[in-house]
């Protein structure tokens, strides 16, 4: 269930759509921790039951909480000079 995101990454879209700012903003995040797009878009669909395009900032908050635990509980074992992947 990967859902197709009209935006490219390299352009910031002037969404009025406060949810399709958050959900842009939230992909750029994992892409800059260096999972692929499609990567990321399939965890966070995986990680709420929805499709990207239909995550909300109250969906996808809980997953970037987790994230940043995630990262803090295994600092040692992460090294920063190297991708992440999934």
């Amino acid at each position: 269930m990967i859902s197709e995101t009209t935006q490219s990454l390299g352009t910031r879209t002037q969404s009025t759509d406060p949810d399709a700012r958050y959900r842009e903003d939230v992909l750029m995040l994992l892409v800059r921790l260096d999972l692929e797009p499609t990567r990321a878009i399939t965890l966070l669909e995986a990680a709420t039951g929805r499709p990207f395009d239909a995550c909300s900032p109250t969906q996808l908050v809980p997953l970037l909480q987790e994230l940043l635990e995630f990262v803090q509980s295994h600092r040692s074992l992460v090294d920063t000079n190297q991708p992440w992947h999934a």
